[in-house]
This record gives structure tokens, sequence and C-alpha cells, in this order.
């Protein structure tokens, strides 16, 4: 059993059913997900308190501010570098993978994985000896990128929304006829599935806000049938105000825990109950700051795997015994939370947990699969994961992440101890010399340690620094940057910037109070921390202070509207994309479905409501500060973009151009919180290398022309 997305900012650690992905699936984010009692990938709720989200920042004007650009603004006219040649080709690092994503049936009989078809990501199947493939999807669209294999092995579950607004549907694939039958047929409603059961194959729990868009209620789908029976109706709130957030299912698909959030302090309560005929207990309240996540049930019912850090700063590993109430510690690290739990498949028990600090480390609790884990550790270069395994967990797909490659597939027999090469994601990638990535820590002016990468040019070709230098700020922002590859980062690197990464304060993954120093510091504390990165790379020869740009997505693209307008004297150049630039229109126009986490927003971003959060609020919202924008600056946005509407762009270009800045404002069609299609990744990397390459002397730059087949439009 497993639960997967129900509601999400972007990508955080905290829960209401977040989706875990893997570091290194880009560009594509591919979530597979064996999500049945014995999967691999587990998607679960995990009541952590930070949500996710995205937000604004403010502060006084700067004393060198003034109306308008100081740095003159380049048009595009399509150019290239005399060196365009030896450059990566955008379509390499921004394309589709050739293949990703790979999942083992649960009989171990077939392999699905995800590739392109006429440019488009569709569902593919091989047998197990890989010598036969089919195509199983005909998308022309947006593409497949989010699947599982149900528990019978007869079918595929898939999830797909419509143009980027978010509002998936839940479709079953039968893999032998390729019968398509969308589940979930609602208009205007978001469905996921949330768990399955190998001992009912043909059954899953699906969960959609068809009742009402702010909640989610669970419906047992019988897949042979397609049909749909509610086993949770969620009532929005309970019997003492609170809202009800969402349900937990045990291993055999009964609803074991909900959980409800108080709107006005944001305390999380969890109830528990035996069985459909047993009241409902409370199990544990616990704040905001803290996390307290349900893993799974164990095998008989009587107790919980979690994650807490109820006690401690960094989230451990616990077990609940739900009848004493007594909780045993299993495992925790000295500088990171508790990051993926791999469970033992036949007696649900934890056999091995990872943690993530500067790179991630294993901790093996099973001794039964110490040999497996030392021999592919030993196998290949990179970071490893399982990807999928078949229920017999005698066969796993094992995926090798690099900083040179997303992922590399290989097939595990753990009977001889054999591996045999399926693919690799990106193998045109082999054809070039790409950055290495430095972990390293920064200290902030305050003392706090933060985590870092960075990734420098090729010395043969740019020299030894300084260079021109991009400040790659992360989403989130509770959320956080892993080593590994990132597209971007390589494509900078390669065209000749260094690219420092800083995970700032009120990223995840660092413990509850490095995520607690960023409570209503959108542009304060937050903001600072990436501005000591600026200086350091200054400090160390890595930046030439005349030459930094920042550039983000999401709440990076806050970062950016906030770095240009609260700190302009550091960058030459702004990239923003999909960031707010009022908190509060920000917070207004969010999706119905994380109305019911406000509390916790307004704890984490600052209360709209109250009149001294609101205040602040206004501070940091660098749509009130147009005049302190001097540099050159690039907006992008998704025209269906659900988390950061478009009217939080459209108002930001409209006051630097209502003063007199000139503004690149890029839109694009068919899209939303990040780009689907293809052709507007590529095209939308290519106008940000131009951009940059026309604005930052000193870097190189391949031609861009306008990529056909994109929805692009210049506004």
């Amino acid at each position: 059993m497993a639960l997967s997305s129900a509601s999400g900012f972007f990508t955080g650690t905290v829960a209401v059913c977040l989706t875990r992905y893997e570091p290194g699936l880009a560009p594509c984010a591919i979530i597979n997900c064996n999500i049945g009692k014995q999967g691999s990938i587990m998607k679960k709720i995990l009541i952590l308190l930070p949500l996710m989200l995205l937000a604004a920042c403010g502060r006084e004007p700067s004393e060198t501010a003034g109306g308008g650009n100081e740095t003159p603004f380049v048009e595009p006219d399509h150019v290239s570098s005399e060196n365009a040649d030896r450059l990566i080709p955008r379509e390499v690092l921004f394309g589709n993978p050739e293949k990703i994503g790979a999942q083992l049936s649960p009989d171990g009989s077939m392999i699905a994985y995800i590739a392109p078809a006429d440019n488009v990501l569709n569902l593919w199947v091989m047998n197990r000896d890989m010598t036969e493939e089919r195509q199983l999807t005909f998308d022309t669209n947006r593409g497949v990128t989010s699947y599982f294999w149900a528990e019978n092995s007869e079918h595929i579950l898939y999830m797909q929304d419509e143009a980027g607004e978010e509002n998936t549907h839940v479709y079953r694939l039968n893999v032998e006829s390729g019968e398509v039958l969308d589940l979930t047929p609602f208009e205007d409603v978001k469905a996921y599935v949330s768990a399955t059961d190998e001992d009912q194959p043909n059954t899953v729990l699906i969960e959609t806000n068809q009742q009402n868009p702010m909640f989610f209620d669970v419906y047992k789908c019988d897949l042979q049938t397609g049909e749909l029976e509610m086993i949770a109706d969620n009532p929005g709130t309970d019997e003492h105000g609170n809202m009800v957030l969402g349900h937990m299912p045990d291993e055999d698909l009964n609803i074991r825990i909900y959980y409800t959030i108080n709107p006005e302090t944001g305390w999380i309560t969890v109830y528990h109950r035996w069985d459909s005929d047993s009241p409902w207990e409370e199990l544990k309240t616990f704040s905001s700051d803290d996390t307290w996540g349900p893993e799974r049930f164990s095998n008989d019912g009587t107790g919980l795997y979690l994650r807490s850090n109820l006690d401690t700063d960094l989230t451990g590993l616990y077990y609940l015994d739900l009848a004493s109430g007594e909780e045993t510690f299993i495992i925790s690290d000295s500088l990171a939370d508790v990051g993926g739990v791999g469970f033992d498949p036949h007696t649900g028990e934890p056999r091995s947990v990872s943690f993530n600090y500067l790179r991630r480390r294993r901790a093996i609790l099973d001794s039964s699969i110490q040999r497996d884990i030392d021999f592919l550790s030993e196998f290949h270069e990179g970071d490893f994961g399982t990807a999928s395994r078949d229920n017999a967990d005698s066969t796993w797909i094992v995926a090798y992440f690099t900083v040179d490659n997303p992922a590399v597939y290989f097939l595990y027999d753990r009977t001889d101890m054999s591996m045999t090469e399926m693919f690799t994601a990106i193998p045109a990638l082999e054809n070039y010399q790409l950055a290495e990535v430095e972990p390293l820590e920064i200290t902030s002016r305050d003392g706090l340690t933060l985590p870092c990468y960075l990734t420098r040019p090729n010395p043969e070709f740019y020299g030894e620094g300084p260079w021109p230098a991009i400040m790659y700020v992360h989403g989130g922002p509770w959320a956080r940057d892993f080593y590994g590859y990132e597209p971007f980062c390589q494509l900078f690197a390669d065209r000749g910037f260094a690219v420092l990464q800083v995970n700032f304060r009120g990223s995840t993954g660092f413990g509850k109070s490095f995520v607690t120093a960023g409570n209503k510091q959108w542009g304060q504390d937050m903001q600072n921390d990436i501005t000591d990165g600026v200086a350091w790379a200054v400090e160390n020869g890595v930046a030439d202070p005349e030459r930094v740009v920042i550039l983000g997505g999401s709440y990076g693209g806050y970062a950016t509207l906030a770095g240009a307008a609260f700190t302009p004297e550091l960058y030459c150049a702004a990239v923003d994309f999909f960031g707010p630039s009022n908190l509060i229109t920000f917070m207004e126009t969010v999706p119905p479905y994380w109305k019911p986490l406000k509390a916790m927003m307004d704890v984490r971003v600052g209360d709209p409501e109250n009149e001294a959060d609101a205040a602040m609020l206004e501070e940091y919202s660098p749509l009130n500060y147009p005049e302190n924008i001097t540099m050159p600056i690039f907006i992008v946005q998704g025209d269906n973009d659900p988390r950061v509407v478009k009217a939080e762009s459209d108002q930001m270009v409209e006051a630097l151009r209502g003063i007199g800045t000139e503004v690149l404002y890029v839109v694009y069609g068919d899209e939303g919180h990040g780009f689907a299609h293809e052709e507007n990744r590529i095209d939308f990397a290519g106008r940000v290398e131009e951009f940059l390459y026309l604005n930052v002397p000193g870097v190189e730059c391949q031609l861009f022309e306008p990529v056909e087949g994109s929805t692009v439009r210049i506004e």
C-alpha cells in the first residue's frame, strides 16, 4: 500500500500526500510508482509540516535604485557565438529522454517505460528478456509522465491533465488490448490513485475532489468494471471545527486514519480506528513546525512505521504500537532528515533508509539485503535506487543517477546477482563533456550552515575564473536542491557560467530548525542566504561581481524578482519563470485544494488577514518596487498555471513597463507550472540562453530560432 500526491504547491516535505520524486529525473518529471503493498517507491501521507508553496518577499528600496533600466536592455536577434559548434545542443539537454521510468510488472513478466513517439512521451512495454517492445498509448498532446502497474499485471494506471491546469484524470490501460478507460471522467476535478494492495489485484483506491473542490473523498475502484464506490466521505470539517485534510488506509485498503488541521493555529490532529465498526480515537496532535508522518502500517495492522521530529531537530524513523501508544526509535542521522524508506515486501518491516545531506547515503536495517547493496554499490558509478521490483522480490530494476545523465537502468536478478543493462535515459549526453558538480557548505551572515552545489565551467575553454555566475534558486520553497544531473546547470556551465545552488533556510531535509528559520522570511533572511551565496562566490574567486545573474522558477521566480528589486546592485540580469510578484494576490488565487492548508501557509509565509503580516507581505512583494529593477529582466509564464496564475506575471510586467522599463515577457499556451511539451522546453531554454548571451559579456551561445510546434507567444 502507498499513497500518492493529493495537493502540492511545488515540492516540499509536507505532507498531505506529497509525491516524492527521485532527484535526477529531469528534464521530464517522470514518476513511476509500483505503489502496491510491495511497491518500491512509496507515496504516502507524510503529515509533515511545511507544505509546499511559493511566495514573495520585500525590502526597503535600495539606495542605488532608480527608475527604469540602468543597464541597456538588448533585444534578441537570434545570434550565436563563435564557438557554438562545440557546445551541447539544447535539444539534447531539454528534449525528451530516449527512454525513462522503467517499471517491472508485479508478476515480473513485462517491463513498462516511457519513451517518445512523434516527440510526445508515451507508454511502451517490452517482454522480460527485452526482445520485443510495443507502444501502448498514442497521446499526441501533453504525453504520459506518471504511471504505475496495477497489481493484476493486466492493467497500467496513468494520470494526466488536459493543458497544465493539474486537474488530473486517472486512466486504466489494458496492456494486452490497448483499451484505455478514463476512470474519473469528471470536469474540473483533480483525481489520483492513492493505494493498491497485492492481495486485491483488481482494486485500487482513488481520491477525487468531485464533491467539493477543497476536499478529497476516497473511492474503491474495481479495475475490471471501472466502478467507483465511495469508502470515505470527506465532510470538510469535523465536530471540532477542524478541516479534514485526508485519509490513510492500512495494508488491506481499510481506512484506518484521518487527519485534520485547525484553521486558526495550523495544528494537525491524527485520528485512528481499528476497523470500520470501531470509534475514532485521537492518535497525535502536533504543530505546523513539527513532522509526524506515517509511512505504512505493519502487516498485521497493529503498528505504524512513521517519521517524526517531535522531540528532536532531525526527522527519524520510529515504530508506534497502536495498542500501547509506545513509540520505538529505529534510526536517524546527525545531519539530514530521513529520506526514502525501503520496506521488505513480505514482512512489511523497514530494511533500508536513505539520508541526503550533501550526498545520498544509505543505512541497511536488514542484513538479508546487505550483499545486494554491496554489489550494486560497486557495479556502476553514481547513486542508485530500486526503481521497481516484482512481487516475488527476486528481480529489481535498478536506476543509477549521475551528474552527467539522469538515469541508467539495469535489470538485477537477485538469485544469481546478475545485471542486464536496459537503457540510458539520454544516451546522446555520452558524446559531450559535462561539468562536475561540487557539494559545499557556505556560512550565512548569522552563522547558519547552508548546503550548496557549485557547477563550474570547463577551465580549458573559460579559464580559471572568476567567471560569469548564475544564482539558480530552487522552487518550493519547502524543497531542496540535490546532487545530480540538472539540465540548466549543465547548459549554463557549458556556456561559460559558474552556477551556484544554495539550499537557503526554509529548504527541507536539513532539520526542523533549518525549515522554521524560514518562517515569514520571504525576501528577508531567506533572500539574505542567496545574497550571501553571491558574496561567497565573489570572495572565493568563483564569480565576477559585475556578471552575476539571478534565475529561478516558482518560489525561485519569486526570489529572482526579490533579488532584482531588493538588491539590484548585485545582478546584471534576471530570469523569472512562474514566480509570484505579490504575496497577497498570490495567496488569494491558490487552487481550492490548497485552501484547507491556509493556516500552515500563514505560519510559513504570513497571514494576509493579520494586519501586521499583511503589511509585511506587501513590504516584501517585488511588485511594489518596479523602480528598483535596474537590470535586463526576462519573465516567463504558463497560460494555465494553477499555482502561480498568469496575473502574477502580468501585473509585474505592467508595473515595469508602466515606468518605462523594458522587459522580455514570454507566455506558453497549453502549459501550466512547468513544461510538458518538448518543443516548449527547448524553445524556453533557447530564449533564456540567448537573453543571457546578449546581456552578459563573455559567455557562449548556440544559434536560437523559435522552435516549430512551440505554443510560445511574446507579450
